[in-house]
């Protein structure tokens, strides 16, 4: 993976393998915003959201371009090409080839942001071992009005996340809608939630828990709703008049996501406006054990 570098104002430049930084004491290292835009519908939505963040944070925008010379080329058609396309995924990771989605999740490493098409084949699989946030961006324009939303997860949304929405609702000079949709089944895996605990209690508690960014963003208005029903469809029905979903990724192993399956995926194929995917500090959780507090 090979990264064309850019200015938040102008466009790439010619390509050049990444110069290592110099190091100066006292001065905090340029934030970078890579962009991964494949040709396709969604590539100018991708670039164009890319570079506003850029131009909103001050960062260095990187454009990454696939595939990386020396890679072999995506099986040809006819009975070997189909033979090749049934046998890669399942031996695949055996014989060491490393899908899109993995190599961008690697490539993140190292910047403030990786920003993707909503299209990208695995892209729900990117945003679960990304290093970095990533926006995934659909291929219809963002809108220029509404919220931006903050999913809260019952008990479990990291200050990260929280950090992340306040400071894209100051840039973008609009309100905060914080949302908690309390899955209505009949059990939980968080013993955090006490089953008598109503609606207007949780929302209550988010309130407190959100009174410290309140003090430090006093210029975002801020709304707190907390509801019962499907979290992921009710993302989704807000993303549709959202300008940005932000989304807290969970630390949850791949035992406890099989039984208790997080919306963040599900959201991201689906929505239809940007969605920021924030990960929880530490390494991308690629075992099946639940990250240890």
């Amino acid at each position: 993976m090979r990264s064309r570098a850019a200015t938040g104002a102008a466009g790439p430049r010619p390509a050049a393998e990444p110069a290592v930084a110099e190091v100066h004491p006292g001065r905090r290292p340029a934030a970078v915003v890579r962009a991964f835009a494949p040709a396709g519908p969604g590539r100018h939505a991708v670039v164009a959201w890319a570079c506003r963040q850029a131009r909103r944070t001050g960062a260095r925008l990187e454009l990454l371009v696939e595939p990386a010379a020396g890679e072999p080329d995506e099986p040809r058609g006819g009975p070997v090409g189909v033979l090749a396309r049934l046998v890669r995924p399942v031996l695949g990771p055996v014989l060491g080839e490393s899908s899109l989605a993995d190599r961008l999740a690697r490539a993140s490493a190292g910047s403030g942001l990786l920003v993707v098409p909503q299209r990208l084949a695995g892209v729900d699989e990117l945003v679960d071992t990304a290093y970095e946030p990533v926006a995934v961006v659909p291929d219809e324009p963002p809108h220029t009005h509404g919220p931006v939303v903050l999913a809260l997860a019952p008990r479990s949304t990291g200050d990260e996340a929280v950090d992340a929405a306040f400071a894209a609702a100051a840039r973008r000079r609009a309100p905060l809608l914080a949302v908690c949709v309390r899955a209505s089944t009949p059990w939980t895996l968080d013993t955090a939630v006490a089953g008598d605990e109503t609606l207007d209690d949780e929302a209550e508690a988010w309130g407190d828990r959100l009174a410290a960014w309140r003090l430090t963003h006093p210029d975002v208005p801020v709304e707190v709703r907390v509801a019962e029903g499907d979290p992921a469809l009710a993302l989704v029905d807000l993303s549709a008049q959202a300008r940005l979903l932000v989304l807290g990724r969970s630390g949850r192993g791949r035992v406890l996501a099989r039984v208790a399956a997080s919306p963040v995926g599900a959201v991201t194929l689906r929505a239809r406006c940007p969605v920021l995917v924030v990960p929880p500090p530490g390494p991308p959780r690629r075992s099946w054990w639940p990250r240890s507090s």
